[in-house]
């Protein structure tokens, strides 16, 4: 990418995206490495979104089982799905928003003819499945932890969609970073050939 473009197409260059991105990383990692790690020891059993292999209605039950069993690991569940989880799914979803119309500001700039106004629609577009899914899904755990339902058996709708959800959320996501993917892909190849051709 010669000079001219790379400030202009880098979204690491903006002080306001490079803060929404190390937010967005911190509050992940936080989840990962001290709640989720934190709720696995105190239930035994890992959260939902530990299980990027997916999982069965029957996980959920077992979930469900050793949560009730555990009171410490339902107040880290409560906790967890009321704040971070609440707004994990938002920031993922506008970093990676903001990616893909970085990466189409740059192909504009590099000469694509794409219409600047369908860049934005679709950069806005490609996250809603995901956080729509991401959102539902945190809603579904956050009922399945809740104290109403853990003072009586597994709720059976929540175990039944409960694992479709997660699976979809993961796939929805994986999508949305393949297009972000793809578009930078294209700007690369941009920036090759107009630097080939001076």
């Amino acid at each position: 990418m010669t000079d001219q473009t790379s400030a202009a197409a880098n979204p690491l260059r903006s002080p306001a995206i490079l803060a929404l991105f190390a937010i967005t990383a911190g509050v992940f990692l936080w989840i990962v490495l001290v709640t989720a790690p934190a709720f696995e020891r105190a239930a035994g059993v890992p959260l939902p979104d530990g299980r990027i292999f997916g999982y069965l209605p029957s996980d959920v039950a077992a979930m469900h089982a050793a949560v009730k069993a555990n009171p410490e690991a339902a107040v880290i569940a409560s906790r967890l799905y009321r704040t971070l989880e609440f707004i994990l799914p938002a920031m993922v979803a506008l970093s990676v928003t903001l990616l893909a119309a970085s990466g189409f500001a740059a192909l504009v700039k590099l000469g694509s003819t794409m219409s600047i106004p369908l860049t934005r629609i679709i950069s806005g577009a490609i996250s809603v499945p995901y956080l729509v899914i991401d959102l539902r899904e945190n809603g579904l755990a956050q009922a399945l932890f809740s104290a109403q339902s853990l003072a009586g058996d597994v709720p059976v709708g929540i175990a039944r969609m409960l694992p479709a959800f997660t699976a979809w959320k993961f796939a929805t996501l994986g999508a949305a970073v393949l297009v972000v993917i793809a578009i930078w892909f294209q700007v690369a190849l941009r920036a090759r050939r107009q630097a080939s051709r001076q």
